[in-house]
């Protein structure tokens, strides 16, 4: 068998046809993309309505009874301190009672009026007069004569018994380490106060602070005991806390009692 030899020309030659060949031959078509669906986010659940909680509602400031002919004057309130000293014996609801044995609903002003309809007359206590006579203040007169004595009483229920007592009961003495024996408490009528911005306003002090009986001297309380232990800001030994062998629960409903004194008598 004879065997041929090709020219390089012929080779150069095969090998350009052979790439013009690949060129020409059709590509296969590339296959599809698949197409994307972008669905729309679900929207967020809507938050959950909130319940409406309606602020609590004061309670009424006119449980009070005023009982001319047998000069006795009743008010409704609650036990509003169960341990801790004492400025107030009785503060007007929401005043400063984690100062007060008792929150009553009623304003100072009608605890004045019921007292001057009962006969009773604004002065100031006994022991003011004496320490001013003692140290007169310039430019201040001091007063003639002490306001009207009164005895003031607590009535309640707790755990099935009821109780009637003096108010003084519910204090401590905290320097003679005992429950005050004696005392009374005076209708000392608060005061009246003009209005920085209008003179022709004037207001009642005792409404303002709601200040109603207190047992460290108070000038805008309409009712003072007639013995000022002291401040018990300034220690240990001085001024009156909760008696709380005798005061029930913070909450206990209380009726406090307001009658002319049968007969003060200092402790």
């Amino acid at each position: 068998m004879k065997l041929f030899r090709l020219s390089p020309v012929v080779l150069l030659t095969a090998l350009v046809l052979g790439c013009e060949l690949e060129k020409e031959r059709p590509k296969p078509p590339e296959p599809p993309v698949p197409e994307q669906k972008t669905e729309a986010p679900e929207p967020a659940p809507a938050p959950a309505p909130q319940e409406k909680t309606e602020a609590p509602k004061p309670p009424p400031m006119d449980r009070i009874k005023v009982d001319v002919k047998g000069k006795r004057i009743e008010i409704e309130g609650r036990f509003c301190l169960k341990e801790g000293i004492l400025d107030y014996l009785a503060v007007a609801s929401g005043g400063q009672e984690y100062e007060s044995v008792v929150a009553l609903n009623c304003n100072g002003s009608r605890i004045h009026s019921g007292l001057l309809a009962m006969g009773a007359k604004p002065g100031t206590t006994q022991q003011l007069i004496d320490e001013l006579k003692k140290n007169p203040p310039k430019g201040r007169k001091v007063p003639e004569r002490p306001g009207t004595a009164l005895d003031i009483s607590f009535e309640w229920k707790h755990d099935g018994k009821s109780y009637s007592v003096p108010a003084g009961r519910t204090l401590f003495d905290r320097g003679k380490k005992k429950v005050p024996e004696g005392g009374y408490w005076v209708f000392t009528g608060s005061y009246f106060a003009k209005d920085l911005e209008d003179e022709t306003k004037e207001f009642y002090m005792a409404d303002v602070d709601r200040a109603l009986i207190a047992v460290l001297y108070t000038g805008s309380a309409v009712i003072n005991f007639s013995h000022d232990a002291g401040n018990p800001y300034a220690g240990e030994d001085t001024g009156y806390e909760v008696n709380k062998a005798l005061v029930p629960p913070e909450g206990t409903p209380v009726k406090l009692v307001i009658t002319p004194a049968k007969k003060p008598t200092e402790d």
